[in-house]
């Protein structure tokens, strides 16, 4: 993951899961977002955020 921005289908690609569950994601605030005209993007910080929190939860819970 080196990539500045990601767009819902890029990050999906990148976690390996469906759009419809990286739109949830952010829905419930575990993972950030912001909109660019009608895009909807992904920091590529806020994602290794993201999975920095997953891997926490895993090796805690």
């Amino acid at each position: 993951m080196s990539q500045l921005v990601y767009t819902v289908q890029e990050a999906a690609e990148e976690l390996r899961i469906g759009n419809s569950t990286v739109r949830e994601r952010i829905r419930s605030g575990q993972l950030r977002s912001f909109k660019d005209g009608g895009r909807r993007l992904i920091a590529g910080e806020d994602l290794l955020d993201y999975l920095r929190i997953l891997r926490g939860e895993a090796l805690h819970g």
